[in-house]
């Protein structure tokens, strides 16, 4: 039932207090719970297949991936209130093509993620209107077929200045990888063609 979760800290006069948000994506839905699984409430339906979530504690966000239809090309971003009020488009549809997990650098005011199907690793603002390539893995139909270039989970280093993310490969094919950038594209280098990408982990 459950793709991915996220969690906020909160201050009361009991002290500190978790909050988990979880994202249903059978039920298109996100649900907001304590740590024990009471008082859960549904705070945002409708959503289109959601896939990765972050939560901005401080300005009372939460940041989910849409990650929609491989073959439509229809995956988006959207960002709500904590109680699932003010929802909004970050990144609208054909932007991304299949967004999975997501990463916020707050301090720097960004989102990271992966694109599947769109095979790139992708940046934006918070407010979300500048998006910004920066992995290209493949290009069109045929690429696409070839799942080791598909980008999945994704997080950073911001001290190091580095951007870690997988790439899927088959079902059961030993071919997942994990990788390693620094975050900006080098100087004089694309996207697809940047000179500084490592593999760090080979699945066995």
């Amino acid at each position: 039932m459950t793709e991915a979760l996220a969690t906020k800290s909160e201050r009361t006069s009991r002290g500190a207090v978790g909050r988990l948000f979880v994202l249903e994506l059978s039920g298109d839905r996100i649900h907001s719970m304590n740590p024990d699984g009471s008082d859960r409430k549904t705070i945002v339906t409708n959503c289109h297949l959601p896939d990765g979530i972050v939560v901005d504690a401080e300005a009372g966000h939460i940041y989910w991936t849409n990650m929609g239809v491989p073959n439509l090309d229809d995956g988006s971003i959207e960002r709500a209130d904590l109680d699932g009020k003010n929802r909004g488009v970050i990144v609208p549809q054909g932007v991304t093509h299949t967004p999975k997990q997501i990463h916020l650098d707050k301090e720097n005011g960004k989102l990271y993620w992966c694109d599947r199907e769109g095979m790139r690793v992708l940046r934006a603002n918070l407010d979300g209107p500048r998006v910004e390539t920066l992995v290209e893995t493949g290009r069109g139909d045929e690429d696409r077929r070839d799942q080791t270039r598909w980008c999945v989970g994704i997080t950073i280093d911001p001290k190091r200045g580095k951007i870690y993310w997988t790439q899927k490969g088959p079902d059961n094919g030993d071919a997942g990888r994990i990788l390693r950038a620094n975050i900006d594209v080098p100087s004089g280098e694309s996207p697809a063609n940047r000179s500084d990408i490592e593999v760090t982990k080979v699945t066995q």
